[in-house]
């Protein structure tokens, strides 16, 4: 029988409005066999009417609901249905999935059940947000349970205190910095557990205070101070608060670090610091005042030896005048060597200011000095354009002049000095491959190459130690205090110099500056 032919014959005054209603209304054979289908279902289903009527409804519905939703209308025939309505997903012709909500009654005879009619609407959309809602629920929770966990179980004890200031939150870390439980502190105020007695009047003002105004002294901030254990022991603690709200409320979390070791370090190393720096300072003055002392004894050693050669060297023997000789230029040698400590010890106590430094001038005016040994050697000295720096001008000059004299000084024999001086800007990151950059953002890095008779890699650390020569103090004059003199400079300018050679091939000294002199 044409069911959808008989019921507009039937009950032709109803069949418009089923026709058309906006609700989903269908008539089942007890097997599942749709009979009849409104116009919503084909348009929900996205089939024609005709396609949906002689098939079984199970066929639209998907596979994770179709069990159930045949339950349902089994519990409606026989009458054991205790569910008014059910939600159930169906698949359209496109292959999308939709929600319908509604309703399967029954239609009996004497003979037993004839059909089951339903009526359903489309609440893809409200489902669509209650699954977001759901998926959004568990995140949360899961993102809390995990948050949990860090805090119950993370570096720093977590403690949260309500805005009354009544400790909610203590984690395991809390409980093995301050020797309270969890259970014996919560519900407690905090100032009567970790707060020592001269801080609790202020924690409590500050609290008043920020609840009445708004106003926040320590919010998110990291403050050092003192707290209170179990046992009523003081101890150095770093602590963090932060704002969180709580139902309404505010709620405030501290982030607790015990920092009793590192403050312990801290003073060792301040007073290792000042005994240093009063040793390195009685050195400094004893040198000065040795090589003061020195000073006028050694001139008149030299005084005397010249008067000796001046006024009687005509009646002196060979023998004799070699050994006045010899004198002389001892003499001359501790006149350099006293002259090198006195330098050395200026270094650290010289307190000109630092200022730019325009290096190319400085260059010319080292030519300067040294025309004559340039003259005398044929010596090129090459440098382009080189970078401006903050240094202190009478250190850097002594810092430069000490370098290009020493590439004049270990000449190769037969071959004329070619010294080149090249300037470049580094930034922090390139700095920090060379040595620890401290606090500057921008760098150079100076290099004064030659070609004398260089050196072998295994001196290149020790030319810089006091009193080191690596040649014939009869073959080149010096004092051993140079380089080491070149190092206490651009030590005290936060720099690093290092020295690269191969013997009989040159000399590469590499000296890496801050550009700018960051709170001197």
């Amino acid at each position: 029988m044409d069911f959808n032919a008989h019921l507009q014959n039937s009950e032709g005054e109803y069949y418009d409005l089923l026709q058309n209603a906006h609700d989903l209304i269908h008539i089942v054979q007890p097997d599942g066999k749709m009979l009849y289908v409104n116009k919503s279902w084909s348009r929900v289903l996205e089939y024609k009417q005709e396609e949906i009527q002689g098939s079984f409804i199970g066929d639209f519905i998907h596979e994770d609901d179709r069990q159930r939703f045949n339950d349902y209308r089994q519990a409606v025939i026989s009458g054991t249905s205790t569910d008014k309505e059910i939600v159930v997903k169906f698949i359209t012709h496109s292959g999308r999935i939709i929600y319908l909500e509604g309703f399967v009654s029954v239609k009996n005879s004497v003979d037993g059940p004839l059909y089951t009619r339903g009526i359903f609407r489309d609440v893809s959309a409200r489902m669509e947000q209650e699954l977001q809602l759901q998926h959004f629920t568990a995140a949360l929770i899961e993102r809390e349970a995990s948050l949990q966990q860090i805090l119950m179980n993370g570096p720093d004890a977590v403690i949260v205190i309500d805005q009354d200031n009544y400790i909610i939150f203590w984690n395991s870390r809390a409980e093995e910095m301050f020797g309270w439980r969890a259970n014996e502190v919560l519900g407690l105020p905090l100032s009567s557990t970790i707060i020592p007695p001269r801080y609790r009047e202020a924690h409590d003002a500050g609290i008043k205070r920020y609840l009445a105004t708004g106003e926040a002294r320590v919010l998110n901030k990291t403050i050092e101070l003192s707290a209170l254990d179990k046992q009523g022991k003081e101890f150095f603690i770093s602590l963090t608060v932060a704002k969180t709200p709580r139902m309404g409320e505010v709620a405030f979390t501290a982030f607790v670090r015990d920092i009793t070791e590192q403050k312990k370090n801290q003073a060792e190393l301040e007073k290792k610091t000042k005994e240093l720096e009063v040793s390195n300072k009685q050195l400094e003055q004893f040198a000065h005042v040795a090589s003061h002392d020195l000073k006028e004894p050694v001139r008149k050693m030299r005084v005397f030896l010249d008067k000796l050669q001046r006024d009687f060297q005509s009646q002196m023997p060979a023998a004799s005048i070699a050994y006045l000789e010899k004198a002389q230029a001892a003499a001359q040698r501790l006149n350099s060597m006293v002259e090198g400590v006195l330098n050395y010890s200026s270094v650290r106590s010289h307190h000109e200011p630092f200022s730019v430094i325009d290096l190319g001038t400085m260059m010319r005016n080292i030519e300067l000095d040294l025309e004559i040994v340039i003259q005398q050697t044929g010596a090129k000295i090459n440098y382009g354009e080189l970078p401006e720096f903050e240094g202190i001008p009478f250190l850097i000059y002594q810092l430069f002049y000490n370098l290009i004299n020493n590439s004049l000084k270990f000449a190769r024999t037969g071959a004329a000095p070619a010294i080149t001086i090249t300037g470049t800007a580094l930034n922090r990151a390139e700095a920090l491959k060379f040595f620890p950059a401290g606090d500057s953002q921008h760098f150079i890095k100076l290099e004064i190459e030659d070609n004398g008779i260089g050196f072998s890699r295994e001196d290149a650390e020790k030319i810089f130690l006091t009193f080191t020569r690596l040649n014939s103090k009869d073959q080149y004059e010096g004092t051993g205090l140079g380089l080491a003199l070149c190092k206490s400079i651009v030590d005290r300018h936060y720099g690093v110099i290092s020295a690269a050679g191969e013997e009989g091939k040159g000399a590469k000294f590499t000296i890496i500056l801050p550009a700018r002199q960051v709170g001197q």
